[in-house]
């Protein structure tokens, strides 16, 4: 939309900013390209926090999403504020 000179117009700052994607895991038998566990929303530094976290778990098997963060929530002690859609 193009405005004139003189008219009015509404802008938005955003202050609160999230991030989503997907894990992926590697070293499964039998998958030579591995998988991946989708994640949703959450705030920006939580993912960062979360992702750097992750980078250094090795596990036997492949955990949820959920025994993934209820691990990292309890070793770091840190929630994970994630986007409610509202």
């Amino acid at each position: 939309m193009l405005y004139k000179a003189g008219e009015a117009f509404t802008s938005e700052t955003i202050l609160t900013h999230y991030s989503c994607g997907r894990i992926d895991v590697r070293g499964i038998p039998n998958e030579p390209y591995g998988d991946e566990i989708g994640v949703p929303p959450m705030l920006s530094s939580d993912w960062h926090a979360f992702g750097n976290w992750l980078d250094d778990i090795k596990t036997m098997s492949v955990w949820t999403l959920k025994d993934l963060v209820g691990a990292y929530q309890h070793q770091t002690n840190t929630k994970i504020t994630w986007d409610t859609y509202d």
